[in-house]
């Protein structure tokens, strides 16, 4: 009975209520979610327009671009539940870690290459 009691959170109705009205923290949540899907997309068109020319160079480019949208998307949301957790709770916020907002500027970065592949090779987009 003890296990149970540990085990659970301190209150069910907290976790699922936003801490304030205004829902600043979903609010920014979703815009990181957003900014990761579209570098996603980019880095997949991208990959798509580029590799005909480019072949495997360009694939590689853009399958680490979407691996590093993943995982800055899988670590905002991540973030967003450790700091409801801690306003909820009363604790102080944990520190914030800068890789997330790392990977999406690598992200797009290799975006930017991706780019410049594209108009060095000159690919038509319209046959």
């Amino acid at each position: 009975m003890n296990v149970r009691r540990r085990l659970a959170p301190r209150s069910r109705s907290q976790a699922r209520e936003p801490f304030d009205s205004g829902l600043q923290a979903e609010r920014t949540l979703l815009s990181w979610q957003r900014t990761a899907l579209a570098l996603g997309v980019g880095c997949a068109v991208a990959v798509r327009f580029t590799a005909p020319l480019f072949g495997v160079a360009a694939i590689v480019v853009g399958i680490v671009g979407v691996g590093l949208v993943v995982a800055g998307y899988l670590q905002t949301h991540h973030r967003y539940r450790r700091t409801q957790h801690a306003l909820h709770e009363s604790e102080t916020l944990a520190g914030i870690r800068p890789w997330p907002l790392a990977a999406l500027a690598a992200a797009t970065l290799l975006l930017g290459v991706l780019a410049v592949f594209f108009l060095i090779g000159g690919i038509r987009v319209m046959p």
